[in-house]
C-alpha cells in the first residue's frame, strides 16, 4: 500500500473511533445466517477480513445493519479495499454510494478522512496497472447524491504513468455504457474528455508503446473518445 493511502487509511481509523460497535448488530434471519453474522459481533474489527465483510456490506442498511454500523465497520472495509484484499468494484461503488447519501450529516473531521482516502485510493489505482479495481467504480461511487468528481480527474491530470494512461482507455470503453446522461457524472466526465488533454495522452501513448495488444486497446479508446465527444 502507498504510504499516502496507508496514512489515509490511518486518519480513518481515527475520525470514526467513536462509533462503537452495537451489542447487537440487526439481520434479517432469513437472509443472514446467525454464524455468519456472529463473526461481525465476536472478531476484533481489524481483525475481520473481506471474506467476514463481504455479504454485510452486499446487504448492509437493507437486510443487515443500519447506519451507525455503517460507520463502525467503515474504516476497515475501505482498508481491505486499500490492500487489495478486497477487489470488487460493484462492492466499492456500492459502499461509497452508501457513504455519499448518509454521509451529509456526519462529522466534518469524518467526510474529510473520506476525501482524503478516496483521493488517495485513486492515486494508487492510476499508478499500480495490476490494481484489481477500477477507476470508475471509484468515480461513480464518488459522484452518488450530486457530489462532483472534478478534484478526481484532477487527480488522473497529474498522474502521467501508463497505469494511468491505461486507465483513462478503460474509462472511455465503460463509460458509454455505464453512463447516465441525467447524472452529474455523466456531464462532468464527458466535459473532462472533451479538453483534448486526454485524447493527448492516449495519442502519445499509441506512438510510444511497441506492444502491439495496448497498441490495439489505445488505438480503440481514441476512436472511442472521439465518438463521445464528438
Amino acid at each position: 500500500m502507498h504510504p499516502d493511502l496507508q496514512a489515509a487509511v490511518t486518519e480513518l481509523y481515527g475520525a470514526f473511533a467513536r462509533h462503537p460497535r452495537a451489542e447487537r448488530i440487526g439481520y434479517c434471519g432469513h437472509c443472514v445466517a446467525d454464524a455468519e453474522a456472529l463473526v461481525l459481533q465476536q472478531v476484533p474489527l481489524r481483525r475481520l477480513t473481506a471474506g467476514d465483510l463481504e455479504r454485510f456490506t452486499f446487504k448492509l442498511l437493507s437486510t443487515w445493519g443500519d447506519e451507525a454500523d455503517l460507520r463502525h465497520f467503515l474504516p476497515r472495509v475501505l482498508e481491505l479495499f486499500a490492500t487489495g484484499e478486497q477487489r470488487d468494484n460493484s462492492l466499492l461503488t456500492k459502499t461509497l454510494s452508501n457513504v455519499r447519501y448518509y454521509g451529509a450529516a456526519w462529522a466534518p473531521d469524518e467526510l474529510a478522512a473520506v476525501e482524503g482516502y478516496l483521493l488517495a485510493l485513486m492515486r494508487q489505482i492510476l499508478t499500480d496497472r495490476d490494481s484489481p479495481l477500477r477507476v470508475t467504480a471509484l468515480l461513480k461511487g464518488a459522484a452518488e447524491n450530486g457530489h462532483t468528481v472534478e478534484p478526481y480527474l484532477a487527480v488522473w491530470a497529474d498522474e502521467p504513468g501508463e497505469a494511468a494512461t491505461l486507465g483513462l482507455a478503460y474509462l472511455i470503453d465503460d463509460f458509454g455504457w455505464t453512463s447516465s446522461r441525467d447524472d452529474r457524472y455523466h456531464w462532468e466526465v464527458r466535459a473532462w474528455l472533451s479538453t483534448g488533454v486526454p485524447a493527448g495522452r492516449l495519442e502519445a501513448a499509441f506512438l510510444a508503446t511497441d506492444d502491439s495488444d495496448t497498441a490495439g486497446w489505445l488505438g480503440q479508446a481514441l476512436e472511442q473518445l472521439e465518438f463521445l465527444t464528438a
